[in-house]
């Protein structure tokens, strides 16, 4: 089961399902109703400690995740082991990341909406169109982000994966791979040779720089909501 896309298909509607009852009741309704029980009204402008501990804690464990992976921990390994050992470790690491960042950002967009409507009681039965563009603009960074990080889990970690363990295969007959840092294979005249390493590694390289920048664009959407944030914190 594993080796066909139909887990990944599967996982992808799970998050998109979520995400959309979620949001459900603002797609659906029209303008605003009138709440004619006071005391309901009351428990909607209840905020729930609860759901601020998960928007909070997701948000804040993600910007470290992404921090930590993209500006320390890569660049540390990168420049100080060699490639195949750093390979195998991404090979570990790399899924993990992308599924962390996926369910954070999942749970951070849920409660997000959550607390925006315990906050402004008057947004609950009001259609996603008309809520502040603020606030649309975070809904969507926060979306966005999920969506990048599932779409690279999912679709484009496992074949770059693959793709690094045939270089290593052929690395291996050619008795390189401990080198550290940067290398492309035109120096050993066996890989330079290859047609198939040379196709291989140009495709590798292709995906493993999308995913660098898909990487970038979703640490870009986090920094618009950590900005917001920022913004109406008071201390």
């Amino acid at each position: 089961l594993t080796s066909t896309t139909q887990p990944s298909h599967a996982i992808s509607a799970i998050v998109v399902s979520l995400v959309l009852v979620a949001l459900w009741p603002n797609l659906i309704s029209g303008v605003q109703q009138k709440h004619e029980d006071r005391h309901q009204e009351a428990e909607d402008i209840r905020v729930s400690a609860l759901t601020q501990i998960a928007y909070l804690s997701s948000f804040t464990i993600h910007f470290g995740a992404q921090i930590w992976m993209t500006f320390v921990s890569g660049l540390a390994l990168y420049f100080s082991l060699p490639r195949h050992t750093f390979g195998l470790i991404q090979e570990i690491l790399f899924p993990k990341y992308f599924t962390l960042g996926t369910g954070l950002s999942t749970i951070s967009l849920i409660s997000f909406v959550q607390l925006r409507r315990s906050t402004r009681p008057e947004l609950a039965n009001r259609n996603l169109a008309h809520w502040d563009s603020i606030d649309l603009l975070q809904i969507a960074a926060l979306a966005l982000t999920a969506f990048l990080e599932l779409f690279v889990r999912l679709y484009l970690a496992p074949p770059m994966l693959r793709l690094m363990h045939v270089k290593h295969r052929f690395e291996n007959r050619a008795c390189i791979g401990q080198e550290v840092g940067h290398f492309n294979g035109t120096s050993n005249g066996f890989l330079e040779r290859s047609r198939h390493y040379k196709a291989t590694h140009k495709k590798f390289r292709q995906i493993h720089m999308t995913i660098a920048i898909i990487n970038m664009l979703s640490f870009t959407c986090t920094c618009v909501h950590l900005l917001y944030i920022a913004t109406r914190v008071t201390i």
